[in-house]
């Protein structure tokens, strides 16, 4: 017997209501009211809301497919030059390019030697206003989340780290999924299209651009890890012909975390979204937000959508209708989306699963000094990084990015995008005083993140003799920053195994919402391989 809550019932009753008024009285100038709207309303087969790596996946594979198809996207489409003749933002220093609306770049390294960021960027007059920039930070319960925003989501923002999940993460996180197909069939896939390549390793040992990374290799196997040369988005190549000084510079010019104007040629913007407008089959409108979502009667789902300027003024309001309605707009987007219309009553049959299982893939920072013998170098790199891996661990798996701190000056400094596995999970819920989602990420789940990097990087830091940094996240040494938030509408639970969500035909899930809440290691890859399996399952009819 199934339970009907409060939500439900509200939800129930007002379909009953409506149907009272069908059943005695039929208004039949709202009948006509209604036709005329639906009438006037634009129409496409499919609309995908986002267009990060599930987005891109998604609306390739649809256009390919002959379906009509639009993309939504809250962001920008980033590809025109300002002024300066540079779409983004160097990292150092920031303008508000780097920001969505907020004059203080969201920035994962907050301090250095007690001088705050946030303090610098109040004394840092930008030539431009507050803006939809391309880095979002907001703070939910005992952890900050940055998400990128934009015209290929976070393919825009991320230090491009390709990681491959190894067979023991694919079975625990997709227990359903054959491994070797996941691997071989749908990782490739996603290799070949967002152009990952690998770095040459003779030129990888001799370029001081990182030095900082071959002294972390030497720490970490000090203290008995191995390490993951990981591929990238980036492309080696490039970042070879910007140390000869025969290409304007961008990966080795500070950017990074704001988007590189130069470089990075395996973006979703560059590669899947720009393959499925090829096709003809696909149009995109950007700067328009989804502020709700409906099913009518026929079937037809209705999206509302408010559109802005790039300065936040706004220019209009409107529905559009489709057959199929696939929501890739990231864990909070997606989340959002679906919950507001759950908890409103717009399609009260949803799942009580949505909003369950978030996890933050097990994200924690740290940073530990050097010693004087071993400088971290005064030229970086900011993308190509190298990862220990101690993924075969298994009483404390561990997979930790290595990076530079991004200053021109000798830190003796290495910090550390660190992901441990402790098995904690959170809600996310819909506010409606507020129309907006939050997490609520105890600090008991901080704790545990804490405690188990710690046990990491407390063998790092004894094998070589050296002390943490509290410098580096304002008098913190581990912080609870993630770029990977996971789950919210779990494959499985809120949808089938193809991210079919349950209660409703012709309306999918496709983004990282469907893993359930940890993979690892660096998720994109995980993410894009995921949505390439499902859009062709669905495309095919599988169940």
């Amino acid at each position: 017997m199934s339970v009907l809550s409060r939500r439900r019932f509200l939800g129930a009753a007002a379909g009953v209501a409506v149907g009272a008024v069908g059943a005695g009285m039929v208004d039949l100038g709202s009948v006509r009211g209604r036709r005329a709207q639906a009438a006037a309303r634009p129409h496409y087969s499919a609309i995908v809301v986002g267009s990060g790596y599930g987005g891109g996946v998604s609306a390739l594979r649809l256009g390919q497919a002959g379906v009509d198809t639009l993309i939504l996207e809250k962001g920008r489409f980033w590809n025109a030059p300002d002024a300066d003749g540079k779409r983004f933002s160097r990292m150092l220093p920031a303008d508000t390019r780097a920001g969505w609306f907020s004059d203080v770049p969201p920035s994962l390294v907050s301090s250095y030697q007690g001088i705050s960021i946030e303090d610098v960027a109040k004394h840092s007059p930008s030539p431009q206003p507050v803006q939809a920039g391309i880095c979002q930070k907001t703070a939910h319960g005992d952890h900050d989340v940055f998400r990128g925003i934009g015209v290929g989501g976070g393919s825009l923002v991320n230090a491009a780290i390709a990681a491959i999940p190894t067979v023991g993460q694919v079975r625990a996180a997709f227990p359903d999924i054959d491994a070797a197909q996941f691997l071989g069939t749908y990782i490739e896939r996603a290799k070949a299209m967002l152009r990952i390549n690998y770095r040459d390793m003779d030129w990888f040992e001799r370029t001081p651009y990182f030095q900082y990374a071959r002294v972390g290799r030497k720490y970490a196997e000090a203290a008995g890890y191995q390490v993951d040369y990981n591929g990238s988005a980036y492309s080696f190549d490039y970042m070879k012909q910007e140390e000869a000084g025969q290409v304007p510079r961008s990966a080795l010019d500070f950017e990074q975390q704001y988007g590189n104007n130069y470089g990075r040629f395996g973006s979703v913007d560059q590669t899947y979204i720009a393959a499925a407008l090829a096709t003809g089959n696909v149009s995109i409108r950007s700067l328009t937000e989804v502020t709700g979502i409906r099913r009518e009667r026929s079937g037809e789902y209705v999206v509302s959508t408010r559109e802005i300027d790039r300065w936040g003024h706004e220019l209009g309001r409107h529905e559009i209708g489709c057959q199929q309605l696939h929501l890739n707009a990231g864990v909070l987007g997606t989340a959002e989306i679906l919950l507001r219309a759950r908890d409103t009553g717009a399609l009260p049959h949803l799942s009580d699963e949505i909003g369950r299982g978030y996890g933050n893939n097990g994200d924690v920072m740290v940073a530990h000094r050097l010693n004087e013998s071993d400088p971290a170098g005064t030229q970086q790199s900011l993308l190509g990084m190298i990862n220990i891996d101690g993924r075969d661990d298994p009483v404390n798996p561990v997979y930790a990015s290595m990076f530079s701190i991004p200053l021109p000056v000798e830190t003796f400094a290495l910090g550390y995008y660190v992901m441990v596995k402790t098995g904690d999970r959170a809600d996310i819920a819909y506010d409606r005083s507020t129309d907006s989602v939050g997490i609520n990420w105890p600090a008991e789940n901080t704790d545990h993140l804490r405690v188990r990097a710690k046990a990491v990087f407390d063998k790092v830091t004894g094998a070589n003799g050296v002390d943490y940094r509290d410098d580096i996240f304002e008098g913190r040494v581990f912080a609870p920053n993630t770029v990977h938030p996971l789950g919210g509408c779990v494959r499985g639970k809120a949808t089938d195994s193809y991210g079919r969500v349950n209660g409703y035909d012709n309306l999918f899930v496709n983004d990282a919402s469907l893993i359930p809440g940890y993979i690892g290691c660096n998720p994109f890859m995980s993410i894009t391989a995921l949505a390439e399996r499902n859009i062709e399952g669905i495309l095919q009819g599988r169940t």
